[in-house]
């Protein structure tokens, strides 16, 4: 309660002020303060308290063991015990454990040669700070999961991989990104930003590390926003997002 005032979640205060409501009623006349009692800070054993804490919130892998002895027919052994954990400790963990399933999941569903595993567990900001459907283009392409001739022909939802706009043989990421003259012109614009950001160019690239790239993010998206890449074109039997 850091004021008087009810908020949400201040039950506490609610109730309070009504029974200062209800004695004034009964008893006029009377006075009623309300005190705040001191915060914990500076007091010698919390602060020592809180700083082991810390200790334990920040060293999940290390939680130390007391040794406790015990009689075992007459004699007596020592036998490691693992000491409490902290609540801060165990919801750290459960994210970390999470993190490693969805990376493991996400390992064996994907192919290396398509898909490669961002280094930071954090999603790109730019990506995810862009429109749903885009972001969602964005996340399908990346993982080969996309609206492309080879994965719908891989479906059994085409008869054949080939592109739906220049007839080349097989559509993929690499097409579509490259060499499909539909969207030579943004192509163009895509790889020469690209060369900007990276210094690298067009030839110097395969798909999974430009979409694994931080930095080629905006750019991929631009791409994206002024292409029918990674949807179904006409050709491909109506759109899909």
């Amino acid at each position: 309660m850091a004021s008087d005032e009810p908020g949400p979640g201040k039950q506490h205060a609610i109730h309070a002020r009504k029974h200062i409501t209800a004695l004034r009623r009964v008893r006029a006349g009377i006075t009623i303060e309300i005190r705040w009692c001191r915060a914990h800070k500076g007091v010698a054993s919390n602060e020592k308290a809180d700083e082991w804490a810390k200790i334990a919130a920040e060293e999940p892998d290390t939680h130390g063991v007391e040794w406790l002895n015990y009689d075992y027919d007459g004699r007596s052994e020592v036998r490691a015990m693992p000491l409490p954990r902290s609540l801060a400790n165990l919801k750290r963990e459960i994210p970390e454990k999470k993190w490693v399933e969805a990376r493991q999941w996400a390992g064996g569903r994907t192919s290396k040669s398509k898909y490669r595993m961002p280094k930071s567990q954090k999603p790109d900001g730019v990506v995810a700070g862009s429109t749903k459907r885009l972001a969602s283009r964005f996340y399908q392409i990346k993982t080969g999961y996309c609206l492309t001739g080879q994965y719908l022909n891989w479906t059994k939802n085409r008869p054949t991989p080939q592109c739906w706009w220049c007839r080349y043989p097989n559509q993929t990421r690499e097409h579509l990104f490259k060499v499909c003259p539909e969207w030579k012109a943004q192509q163009k614009i895509l790889w020469a930003e690209v060369r900007k950001e990276t210094g690298k160019g067009k030839d110097r690239w395969k798909i999974r590390d430009l979409l694994a790239d931080e930095r080629c993010g905006q750019t991929v998206l631009d791409f994206l926003s002024t292409t029918d890449v990674g949807r179904r074109g006409a050709g491909g039997g109506g759109r899909s997002e």
